[in-house]
Parts: C-alpha cells; sequence; structure tokens
C-alpha cells in the first residue's frame, strides 16, 4: 500500500491507497473538473488517457494531510456549473494552503472515486475566511455527480491541496489569462490572487499590465462575470469577453474599452488587438480543451510571445 499522506479525518481512512507526493523538473498540467480533465506535461509524452483522478496525478505534487471541511454553500452558478464552499477549521487551514491555481483532491464518503476540482478563491480567503471555493460542471463521473445530487448544507468531505500549475510570483510582470468554458476557474484563483498583491502594495504591479479573456458557448455559461467584475474596480485590468453559440438578445451589458463582448471565437486577429500592448515576456496562463489551447498558444506564439512564460492546463 503507498504511503505518504497524513489522515485527520475518518471519512478518508475509505481512500488509504493515496500516492506518495513525487515531483518532476517538466510542467505538469491538470484540467478542472474530474469528468474531463487529464494531465499532461510540456516538454513529455502526454500520460495515458484516463478519467480515474489519482491516476492522472500520480507524478503532481501534493500536501501530505488530508483534511475535513464542511460544506456552508451550494448554488448554481449556470445551467451546468454548480458552486460548493467549503469550510475549513482554523486547526486545518494551514494544512490546506494552497497558492493561486491549483486543485484538491476531494474524498467523499460512500463514493468510491476520489474526485479533482480546480480551486476558485484566493489563497488570501483561505487564510482570512476559512474557505476553500468549487465550480463542478455536471458531469456521470461520480464526484461531480454527487455534488449535483446529493451535495448539500452541511455535507462532511476531506479534502487534500495538490497541482503543479499555479501563479508563478514576479512582481511588475504582465500578467495575461485566457480561458475557455470552465477553464477559467483555477484562472480566477490567479486573477484574485493578482488583486491581493495589487491591494497590498500597488507599487509591486504598478508597471503591469493584467488582462483576463474568457470564451464560453453561451452568456449564461460565463461564470463570475459578477466577481469579475467587481475586482476590475480594484485593480488596472482589462477583461474581454467571448460567446461562441448564441447571439446578443440585447441582454449582454454594453461594451466599453477595458471590458468588451464578442460573439465570435477568439482569433488570431482578436488576440493580437488585446494583448498589443503587452511585452514578450508577459506571463500568460490558458485553460480549456486541448484544441482551443493549442490554437491559443500558436497565437501567442506567432506574435512573439515567450514560450517559457506560456503555462496551460488541458482537459477533455
Amino acid at each position: 500500500m503507498p504511503t505518504g499522506a497524513v489522515v485527520k479525518s475518518t471519512a478518508a481512512g475509505l481512500f488509504r491507497f493515496i500516492f506518495k507526493s513525487t515531483s518532476r523538473h517538466s510542467f505538469l498540467c491538470r484540467s478542472i473538473s474530474s469528468d474531463i480533465e487529464d494531465e499532461f506535461t510540456k516538454f513529455e509524452e502526454p500520460a495515458q488517457h484516463t478519467r480515474d483522478h489519482m491516476k492522472r496525478t500520480e507524478h503532481s505534487e501534493r500536501h501530505r494531510e488530508i483534511c475535513p471541511a464542511r460544506v456552508i454553500s451550494v448554488k448554481n452558478l449556470s445551467p451546468t456549473v454548480k458552486g460548493v464552499l467549503l469550510h475549513l477549521n482554523d486547526s486545518d487551514r494551514q494544512a490546506t494552503s494552497f497558492l493561486a491555481g491549483q486543485w484538491v483532491d476531494m474524498f467523499i464518503p460512500g463514493v468510491e472515486t476520489v474526485g479533482g476540482f480546480s480551486i476558485c478563491n484566493s489563497p488570501r480567503s483561505l487564510e482570512v475566511e476559512g474557505v476553500i471555493e468549487l465550480a463542478v460542471k455536471f458531469s456521470d463521473h461520480p464526484p461531480a455527480h454527487w455534488i449535483h445530487t446529493q451535495c448539500e448544507v452541511g455535507s462532511g468531505v476531506d479534502i487534500r491541496v495538490g497541482g503543479n500549475f499555479h501563479y508563478q510570483s514576479t512582481a511588475n510582470k504582465d500578467l495575461l489569462l485566457i480561458a475557455g468554458g470552465v477553464g477559467i476557474n483555477p484562472l480566477l484563483s490567479i486573477f484574485r490572487h493578482r488583486r491581493d498583491l495589487y491591494l497590498d502594495n500597488p507599487e509591486s504591479l504598478s508597471l503591469a499590465k493584467t488582462t483576463l479573456i474568457y470564451s464560453a458557448k453561451t452568456y449564461k455559461e460565463l461564470l463570475f462575470q459578477d466577481k469579475i467584475e467587481k475586482i476590475s474596480q480594484e485593480i488596472p485590468c482589462s477583461r474581454h469577453y467571448y460567446i461562441t453559440k448564441e447571439g446578443n438578445d440585447g441582454t449582454w451589458p454594453h461594451s466599453i474599452p477595458q471590458r468588451t463582448y464578442t460573439n465570435a471565437k477568439i482569433s488570431g486577429e482578436s488576440l493580437l488587438r488585446t494583448i498589443g500592448s503587452h511585452t514578450k515576456a508577459t506571463d500568460s496562463y490558458i485553460c480549456g480543451p486541448p484544441a482551443f489551447i493549442d490554437r491559443i498558444e500558436k497565437n501567442l506564439l506567432d506574435v512573439g510571445f515567450l514560450k517559457g512564460n506560456i503555462f496551460y492546463e488541458k482537459w477533455w
């Protein structure tokens, strides 16, 4: 039986097949929701395709401790996505501290399959409020299905933080976030963390640009717009929304210079217009379907962005 985890909850005892954390020199990519995600390395061959979160991420870094968490909120974020807010006791917050962009293993009583979900909130909100926020798309995969059909306020789960995809801390460096669908989840965590860093020390990011580009099939599937717009009132940034499968019925907000809505896919031309003022050394984070990532990465490389500064997560 593999070792390496410290179990702090009796519920987690059902999952004693925990893998010991390891690391690689290459950058590992990990996805959003367990039903459609997969792990890749940027510079090595892809891992075997599987829906098993633990097998996909067996080489990803993980915390040692598994900690109990309680569901304090469940709500619909869109017709297909549930938002879940977890609360942790003060004594468990240090053990579940995370970097913006990471994910959690989720151990659900009565569900044999271990879930894997990216964290949406900033590390600061865990420190201050003791919460971890998730957004889970509907699926027949057992952990996601449980969240959509059985999870309720008061439900108990066990979680452990892991993942190699996260914000690279660099003062006064441009930041570009490009999300497709529920790929917004880890990028929202990074966006919120950027806000916290700016409010702590505006001078540290006074010369840096921050841009969020977010594409979804429908307007209602553009998650967290209210939160994104609130952050835009707190820090200098621009955000650009793309809706690919429906036309504007007159209910979309009006575009303004730093906030645009476009009824089309992200193209190389539109991307160039948006990021033209960014430096070529911009740290760029992409998360979404594989074809989306491949296309966006090619667009960035075509305009001279540095490959070593492009980070991504792939899922399907």
